[in-house]
């Protein structure tokens, strides 16, 4: 009988497994002849492995290398398994959905809108804004990862991925499935990545001028600027406009209230038009228009000004001199016109634009009027003709005619309501009044469509709208 093999081949082969677990190696140990290792085969080292806790990823290519080692060649490791190392996930981000700011001022580039070849360097884009209910930001949930597999068998899990968690500022609001986040106002979407903090601002700010540095400002929300804005530029808020400095022949326009801490100076082409009211130190030679009252501490001086409201000038020398200033209700200065005859307008009461739509109005009114008897007319006429024998194109006339007389008594309806609603306002302003302490010659006062000139010094007056001319009374 032949020589059995020797059943144990751990007598002569070693294995070691990784720390990791991902990988597994074999040698024949040192001194093991040649003729030892060509014993075995293929499938007595795999059995081997297994019963060394190699139960994933054997590698026939680690195998044949092994087994092949040469005889004069001192035997090394050899790497026999390779397990699947786990595959990590994406953790959560953010996605802007819109155009995000993070520093201040006007971004972008000078634009040419036009393809030619003038630059307006003033211009630099506007500020991003955003409306109410406008998406900000998606937030993606972290992808999971794949589990990998040691070589013993045992699964290895995937890290778990960070999910992204944001903090929401007042301006902003989650959606229904809490997904994305959307602005909760009208302003500027602004993130602070360290605190992953997200808001919409309703007042975005400039520091210092708008001028070059800065170019023209347009914002859907309100304005506070940090000092004045220059000759040429532009500023403009659909909400309200805080300047800190002056308005020095720049232009601005607020769908709210504009509050200027210096004064206005319009200069050739400088403006100020607000929604709601205007205050400022001073207005000189400005246009000033706003849908309330425009208030200055000092002075109104050569500028033209007009107001929904009043129009004030509040310090015990307050001077509205030269130029014109309109307003619906009232107007208070402590002093109009100046001691050199200065042509100055003050006009109070309903603008002359209601005045005219008044008598617009009523106009067609009357044209409404005849043309409903002219309908009526004609269709009696065509009533009476039935009655004396069948005419199929006479019915069809009638009922033309019907149609029209109804769509003419609605518009007659509307009319009559407009009406009512320009003689409630008549009404309101019935006591539209202009008060000073001391009116120059040169003044000329106008209520509706009253007017009265001064032609001499008057002290402590107010003027009233009194049976169609105007009154002058004493100023208590």
């Amino acid at each position: 009988m032949g020589q059995e093999r020797e059943p144990d081949i751990g007598r002569v082969l070693e294995v070691e497994i990784g720390l990791d677990g991902l990988t597994a190696r074999a040698r024949w140990k040192p001194g093991t002849r040649p003729e030892e290792r060509a014993r075995w085969n293929s499938a007595e080292v795999e059995s081997f492995l297994v019963k060394s806790g190699i139960h994933f990823g054997v590698a026939e290519e680690g195998l044949t290398r092994l087994l092949n080692v040469r005889a004069d060649e001192e035997a090394g490791w050899v790497e026999v398994a390779r397990g699947i190392p786990p595959e990590p996930g994406q953790p959560g981000r953010i996605e802007w959905l819109t155009q995000d700011s993070k520093a201040e001022g006007a971004q972008g580039e000078p634009q040419d809108p036009s393809g030619a070849n003038r630059v307006d360097l003033r211009d630099r884009g506007g500020i991003p804004s955003v409306s109410p209910g406008t998406p900000l930001v998606r937030v993606v949930p972290p992808i999971p990862g794949k589990n990998g597999m040691s070589v013993r068998g045992v699964s290895i899990p995937a890290p778990t991925p960070g999910a992204i968690t944001v903090v929401l500022g007042p301006g902003a609001q989650w959606n229904e499935d809490h997904t994305t986040v959307l602005s909760r106002v009208a302003g500027h979407p602004v993130y602070n990545p360290r605190r992953r903090w997200i808001d919409v601002q309703p007042m975005y700010r400039v520091q210092g001028d708008v001028d070059y540095g800065v170019g023209h400002v347009s914002f859907e929300g309100s304005l506070h600027i940090g000092g004045s804005v220059q000759p040429g530029f532009r500023v403009k808020a659909s909400g309200d406009v805080v300047i800190d400095g002056a308005v020095d022949g720049g232009i601005v326009e607020s769908g709210g209230d504009v509050k200027v801490g210096a004064g206005i100076y319009g200069g050739t082409r400088g403006s100020v038009r607000a929604g709601g009211s205007v205050q400022a130190k001073f207005i000189q030679q400005g246009r000033v228009s706003a849908e309330l009252d425009v208030v200055a501490q000092r002075s109104i001086l050569h500028s033209e000004t007009s107001a929904g409201r009043d129009i004030q000038v509040l310090s015990p020398a307050g001077t509205i001199a030269g130029g014109t200033c309109t307003a619906v209700h009232r107007i208070r200065a402590a002093v109009l016109g100046s001691p050199m005859a200065v042509p100055t307008t003050v006009a109070v009461g309903l603008p002359q634009t209601v005045r005219d739509r008044w008598r617009s109005v009523q106009e067609e009114l009357r044209r409404m009027d005849g043309q409903r008897s002219k309908l009526r007319l004609a269709i009696q006429v065509l009533e009476k003709r039935l009655q004396v024998r069948q005419d199929p194109g006479a019915v069809g006339m009638i009922q033309k005619l019907q149609r029209d007389l109804a769509e003419l008594d609605e518009r007659i309806q509307e009319s009559r309501l407009e009406l009512q609603m320009i003689a409630e306002d008549m009404r309101q302003f019935q006591d539209a009044a202009v008060s000073a302490h001391k009116v120059y010659p040169g003044v000329k006062i106008i209520i509706g469509n009253a007017m009265y000139t001064v032609i001499q010094e008057m002290d402590r007056v107010r003027f009233t709208l009194d049976g169609g001319e105007i009154r002058v009374s004493s100023e208590g």
